[in-house]
């Protein structure tokens, strides 16, 4: 595989992954925003209104037709959000030109439905149409409302509320639901033209075609993209926590959650990345980690215990279901694992079972586009855009047991959440 990166427009940035290994290609097109309470409703709204039509293809039906007549393509919205940016846009697949038949072309008008999409909204009066707008406001209240139901997921986003509740991170991803129900079709356009403008704009390939040839059909697509300064985006870092503090929330739940954030002391930007990613491992990530060998294993104190990293904001959580009353003893048990790790108490089978449970995983992302798309995005943010998760292999390779211990000591607990049931 060969990876180019290209500026086609002031602040429009293209990268390619040549490649022949799979059947079908995909692209996408990310706009970059830093993570904010007064646009990120706004930002995770305007995807899919845009996806309901441009000026060729005005309604689901036509654009249903157009991906019908490109062997069944398909397309989606991106709303993501890594550390403190949060990024809006498009994801499509499509099979590659050298399968079509009669070599009919797909990437290219595959690339210009992206575009006009982007461009040339279907508009009403001058703005978006309200019919549009009205119906996407639903569906996204409706699932910013549905986060509730999965309390496990639940109890992460309140952790990170509190936690994060002076910091743009404890913004949520999708916004709040107040925030979508002020939007109507005239406002939501006037910020569409503002980030049109003002945003980094990343675009994905991942194919056979030539990165040249990629480049050409951006560049005439988006020949009427408005461009100014672009808004500056990052995350900003706490190293260590200053105290712990300690939440609490009842519901009608049998079963209570308990959400544990700690300040990494890292963020993939730094050196010490690989080896807090293997600390993470060894600590909570996999069947053969610490959390869950000993804390629900052997010592049958909770349903589930995993921990996991925010690589962009440095951050790391640990995710628990226990009895209610067991809140005390799993809480100690957890930070006592933790304890252990940064003390070295690390076996050599510990160690190397968590270096190929991550290297394994990163093999299974080299072989899927999506995930490469997601990691290329990731290491922009970072500032790195040329990382692959090949190099990050090779550095996992050689991190050793003590190198895993002191990036257990960088780590402090920050907040802990209790979700618990509705006391009698």
């Amino acid at each position: 595989m060969v990876n180019k990166r290209i500026e086609l427009l002031p602040g429009v940035f293209l990268t390619c992954v040549r490649s022949e290994k799979f059947k079908t290609g995909c692209l996408s097109v990310s706009l970059l925003r830093p993570l904010r309470r007064e646009e990120a409703s706004a930002n995770a709204l305007l995807s899919t209104v845009l996806l309901r039509g441009c000026r060729d293809y005005p309604n689901i039906r036509s654009i249903s037709a157009f991906l019908d007549r490109l062997y069944g393509a398909s397309i989606g919205t991106l709303v993501r959000k890594k550390g403190e940016v949060q990024t809006t846009g498009f994801y499509a697949d499509f099979l590659e030109d050298r399968l079509a038949l009669d070599g009919e072309p797909v990437l290219e008008p595959m690339a210009g439905f992206l575009c006009a999409l982007l461009l040339d909204p279907v508009l009403e009066d001058g703005v978006f149409a309200a019919r549009y707008v009205e119906g996407e406001k639903r569906n996204l209240i409706h699932a910013i409302e549905s986060r509730i139901d999965d309390k496990r997921s639940y109890a992460v986003t309140q952790l990170f509320r509190g936690m994060c509740g002076g910091e743009a991170y404890g913004v949520p991803r999708l916004g709040d639901k107040e925030d979508v129900e002020r939007l109507d079709a005239a406002s939501l356009y006037a910020h569409y033209r503002d980030i049109l403008a003002t945003s980094q704009i990343e675009i994905f390939y991942h194919g056979s075609a030539s990165s040249q040839s990629v480049a050409r059909m951006f560049r005439r697509g988006l020949d009427m993209l408005p461009r100014r300064e672009t808004v500056p985006f990052g995350s900003r870092v706490v190293k260590r926590a200053k105290e712990v503090r300690e939440l609490g929330e009842s519901l009608d739940v049998t079963q209570g959650k308990l959400a544990m954030g700690f300040r990494l002391g890292c963020t993939a930007a730094d050196p010490e990345y690989p080896a807090a990613l293997l600390m993470n491992a060894v600590y909570g990530a996999g069947v053969t980690s610490k959390l869950f060998t000993n804390v629900r294993e052997k010592l049958s104190l909770c349903y589930y215990a995993s921990s996991s990293i925010e690589k962009f904001k440095g951050l790391m959580v640990v995710g628990s279901g226990i009895d209610f009353d067991r809140f005390e003893e799993a809480k100690g048990e957890i930070l006592r694992q933790l304890a252990l790790t940064a003390q070295g108490e690390i076996t050599g089978e510990e160690l190397e079972n968590a270096r190929t449970h991550l290297i394994s995983s990163l093999r299974a992302g080299m072989d899927s586009p999506g995930r490469m798309d997601d990691y290329s995005l990731g290491q922009v943010l970072l500032g790195a855009p040329g990382g692959t998760m090949a190099d990050l292999a090779d550095e996992l390779r050689g991190v050793t047991a003590k190198q895993v211990a002191a990036a257990a000591k960088r780590v402090s607990l920050d907040t802990v959440y209790f979700l618990e049931g509705v006391k009698e």
